[in-house]
């Protein structure tokens, strides 16, 4: 009788745990907003249905061969927001429709298509977030 109460309560602790495969699920990330800012600046809006990590490196956009790592962060009831500051001047050389990616920590890569294998990987701290279209910038 002790055995099968041991296995049935250790059933249910196995049926109200939250599964495993989530926690390894890859974050949400797209891009939400484009705007000028003030003092030359475009501001780009990142947001995720989950709150960003905060730690002791920082987040980096990748367009066009160029990255940008000046940015205001807000975590706030369980989502994330990132607001990159972009240089009217660089964002003018950009490639309207290039893919946009997101990095914790700075990644050497040589170029996009290795900077795409690596976001693809499910345990890599990188995101494709979308492609930029200027003709959003308000």
């Amino acid at each position: 009788m002790r055995l099968f109460i041991a296995l049935f309560g250790a059933f249910l602790v196995l049926c109200t745990t939250p599964s495993l495969s989530k926690a390894t699920e890859k974050q949400k990330v797209k891009i939400a907003a484009l705007k000028k800012g003030g003092e030359g600046m475009v501001l780009m809006t990142v947001s995720s249905p989950n709150e960003f990590y905060v730690g002791g490196n920082k987040h980096v956009l990748y367009i066009s061969g160029k990255h940008f790592d000046l940015y205001d962060q807000e975590n706030e009831d369980g989502r994330g927001t990132l607001k990159f500051h972009i240089p009217q001047a660089d964002f003018n050389t950009l490639t309207d429709g290039a893919k946009v990616y997101l990095s914790y920590g700075l990644m050497e890569v040589e170029n996009e298509q290795e900077l795409e294998e690596m976001c693809s990987q499910s345990l890599s701290p990188c995101w494709q977030v979308g492609k930029l279209n200027k003709k959003q910038l308000k």
